[in-house]
């Protein structure tokens, strides 16, 4: 015990839990979607979950006196709250109507694959094998552990749910660096207001409103919502864009390997589904598929490094320097 207590603040309790809200909290979202969805239009919800959550992460950043994001960063929250939200969340939540929330969590699981895939390709991720192993290993136990439950996946449910994942991957890979405020409180409130605004947009658009009567909603889908905000967006989705500063969006990431476990654990305490042996080999699989890609990142520069424009050389500076003035101190 003191060896595990000593490991732990090592690694630092605050990272800790930012990973276990990713892991464990995300992981079962899935099943508060699912509850939801039969009763509100999925992206009604998502829009609703989404502007609350954002509206008070900023309104907390307001009252702490954060420093405001700049322009082009208020602009790229916006376009990340597209990627995020408007494309993320209302394709999950569209298709969690159509597929069952564990091969749902089996089909975002590739975002991993997405972000190190277009991060490898556009030189901002070094991923050794033990990385594209790990990505092998955990689709595969996750695919092992999807595979317990009867019935096939809608196709096109499948396929929404493969776009929101790309484009979970592609978000996580652009809002880094100089493009993200520097407070936590505004780099994650700002993509989920303008995200949830545009749901919102889309759900009046679609006709969402008009199909359902707030009378219809119950206390259990109320319930989940509420979840859905406060745990599923305030507490976790700050804790990742926090973890992806620190860790990089490789490791970031690893939440999507661990939530289709915790889904299914769920799914036995509430619904009473059998555990079984394959559910047991498919939760070592996802371990270590973990361990292999937290292990498997090569150091690289940090995001904001990698961003930024390389100093000139000081021949090019000094000839730059206006004629006739002395150099200041």
């Amino acid at each position: 015990m003191p060896v595990i207590a000593r490991r732990v603040r090592a690694f630092g309790v605050l990272r800790l839990g930012a990973y276990a809200a990713t892991w464990i909290i995300w992981g079962s979202t899935y099943l508060a979607i699912r509850t939801a969805v039969a009763v509100v239009p999925p992206l009604l919800l998502a829009g609703v979950r989404s502007v609350v959550a954002g509206g008070i992460l900023l309104g907390w950043a307001l009252a702490r006196g954060d420093e405001r994001p700049r322009r082009p960063q208020a602009a790229a929250a916006l376009a990340t709250g597209v990627l995020f939200f408007l494309i993320g969340h209302g394709g999950l939540f569209w298709a969690e109507q159509r597929v069952a929330s564990g091969p749902a969590a089996l089909m975002i699981a590739t975002e991993h694959f997405w972000v190190l895939l277009a991060g490898s390709l556009l030189g901002v991720i070094a991923a050794t094998w033990r990385a594209w192993a790990g990505v092998g290993i955990g689709l595969g136990g996750v695919a092992l552990l999807v595979g317990t439950g009867a019935g096939g996946i809608d196709p096109l449910g499948a396929a929404v749910l493969v776009v929101s994942a790309a484009a979970w991957g592609v978000g996580t890979l652009y809002f880094t660096g100089p493009r993200k405020p520097k407070s936590q409180l505004y780099a994650a409130g700002m993509p989920l207001l303008g995200g949830g605004v545009l749901l919102l947009v889309a759900s009046a658009i679609a006709g969402e409103p008009s199909r359902r009567a707030l009378s219809d909603v119950t206390p259990v889908a109320a319930g989940a919502l509420l979840y859905l905000i406060v745990f599923g967006s305030v507490v976790a989705f700050t804790a990742y864009s926090w973890l992806v500063e620190l860790e990089g969006p490789s490791r970031a990431l690893s939440f999507a390997y661990v939530n289709p476990l915790v889904a299914v654990l769920l799914g036995a305490v509430f619904l009473h589904e059998p555990l079984t042996g394959r559910m047991a080999l498919a939760a070592l699989a996802i371990v270590a598929a973990v361990v292999l890609v937290i292990t498997g990142i090569r150091a690289q520069p940090r995001p904001a490094e990698a961003l930024r424009p390389p100093a000139a050389p000081a021949s090019t500076r000094a000839a730059r320097r206006p004629r006739g003035k002395a150099r200041q101190p």
